[in-house]
């Protein structure tokens, strides 16, 4: 509910006063027309570094006029009161549109800020004519018309199948696609690298 949002955000902003916190301004998707651009502040230095490398980094001439459509606040340290915030554990992550802010708390999983993007994203463009999805995407070289789109389960290969030598890399997770073709929402390749065997 709105007025639960309300006590969670003002909470939140008592916690973070006197203390120092990582803004980034960045884009999500590479189509001008429909990026997103976002500031995310994070309680922790390598969640801002985690969002930074995956999304869109403007340039400095970029930076001067640059507004944010949402701002995503990050505090893992921050335990919600399921009670006092209308939530269902101390752990939240709770949207509001009409604020345009996301507040993630009580957990240290950095991969809330690039699912907090993502979900912006799946609500703002659709009414716009473009599709959200979660796929890895790629195209052959000097023909962007022979697109493949591979969709699938996080670790069920999509990045693996799209990373084809033979072919152009898109993106190899969540993509737009409009009228004018298929877009990458991040800035790159969201490649797990745990446990790899040479």
């Amino acid at each position: 509910r709105p007025e639960n949002f309300d006590i969670l955000h003002d909470d939140i902003i008592a916690y973070m006063k006197g203390n120092d916190y990582f803004v980034h301004d960045l884009y999500a998707g590479a189509d001008n027309d429909h990026r997103l651009n976002v500031r995310i502040i994070t309680e922790l230095a390598w969640h801002g570094l985690f969002i930074r490398h995956l999304l869109r980094t403007p340039y400095l001439s970029e930076l001067e006029d640059f507004t944010p459509e949402y701002t995503i606040i990050n505090c893992p340290k921050f335990y919600a009161n399921p009670e006092k915030h209308g939530c269902r554990s101390e752990v939240v992550i709770a949207i509001s549109f009409d604020k345009k802010i996301v507040l993630i708390a009580g957990t240290e999983y950095a991969g809330e800020n690039k699912k907090s993007v993502f979900s912006l994203l799946n609500y703002i463009l659709p009414p716009k004519g473009v599709m959200p999805m979660h796929c890895s995407a790629n195209h052959v070289h000097k023909n962007p018309e022979e697109s493949a789109i591979f969709f699938g389960l996080s670790g069920t290969g999509k990045t693996t199948l799209s990373a084809d030598p033979n072919r152009t890399l898109i993106g190899d997770d969540e993509h737009g696609w409009s009228d004018v073709g298929l877009f990458n929402f991040e800035g790159g390749c969201y490649a797990k690298t745990i446990t790899l065997d040479p």
